[in-house]
C-alpha cells in the first residue's frame, strides 16, 4: 500500500513540473516581452506630456491606447499582404530585407525564430514514418517531410528515396536531423503526427494526446 502512494506521489510531482516549469517560462517570457514593449512606448507618453502639459491622461491610458494601435496596424498588414492578389507581396518584402548587410542576417535569424514560435509544426510534416537510426536494430520516429532531390538519389545511386527528419525531444517540431533514406528503409507505422510528435514531447511517456 505505501508503495502505490509513493507512486501516487511521485507521478503527481512528474505531472506538476511538467505542466508548472512550462507555464512558468511562458509568463516569464511574456512578462518580459510585455516590459519591452512598455518601455517603446514611453517616448510616447513623454511626447504627450509636452503636446498637454497639466491635462494629458493618465501614462497607462497612453500606453494602452498606442498598444492598440499598433496591434491595429499588424492586423491591417496582415489583412493587405492576405488580400491582395500579389500574394508574393511578403516574400518579396523578406527577401529584400535580407538582401541588406548585416540588417539582413539579423532580419533572418529574428524571422525564422518567429516562424518557430507561430507556425504550426505539424503542418510541415506529411507522415509519420519508422526507420533504423542511429544503428542497426534501433528504430527511431520520423516524420516525411519532402521529396528527396534528385540529386541526392544520384548522388548515392539510389532509385528512390524519401526524405525525414528526425525529431529530437522535448522540441520535435524544431530539433533534430534531415535525412534521406533509401524508401526500402522507411517502414510505415499507424500513429498520426500529433500522436508522434506527443510521444516525443514527453519524452516517451504518452503517445496518445488525451493521456
Amino acid at each position: 500500500m505505501a508503495d502505490g502512494s509513493t507512486s501516487t506521489l511521485w507521478k503527481w510531482l512528474i505531472e506538476g513540473i511538467a505542466i508548472t516549469i512550462p507555464l512558468v517560462l511562458t509568463l516569464m517570457i511574456l512578462l518580459l516581452v510585455l516590459d519591452f514593449v512598455l518601455g517603446m512606448l514611453s517616448p510616447v507618453v513623454g511626447a504627450v506630456d509636452l503636446l498637454w502639459p497639466g491635462s494629458s491622461p493618465p501614462a497607462i491610458l497612453i500606453e494602452l491606447s498606442t498598444l492598440a494601435s499598433l496591434i491595429g496596424l499588424f492586423l491591417l498588414v496582415g489583412f493587405v499582404a492576405d488580400r491582395t492578389s500579389g500574394s508574393s507581396i511578403a516574400p518579396a518584402f523578406h527577401s529584400r530585407m535580407e538582401a541588406v548587410p548585416v540588417i539582413g542576417s539579423l532580419y533572418m535569424s529574428v524571422r525564422q525564430a518567429s516562424d518557430v514560435l507561430f507556425e504550426d509544426g505539424n503542418d510541415q510534416f506529411q507522415d509519420v514514418k519508422l526507420v533504423e537510426f542511429p544503428h542497426e536494430d534501433a528504430y527511431m520516429l520520423g516524420f516525411l517531410t519532402a521529396e528527396t532531390p534528385p540529386e541526392i538519389r544520384e548522388g548515392v545511386g539510389a532509385a528512390e528515396m524519401q526524405t525525414i527528419m528526425i525529431p529530437l525531444g522535448p522540441n520535435p517540431t524544431s530539433n533534430g536531423f534531415v535525412m534521406h533514406f533509401p524508401t526500402d528503409r522507411v517502414h510505415d507505422v499507424d500513429l498520426t503526427v500529433e500522436d508522434a510528435i506527443h510521444a516525443i514531447a514527453t519524452l516517451g511517456v504518452a503517445s496518445d494526446p488525451d493521456e
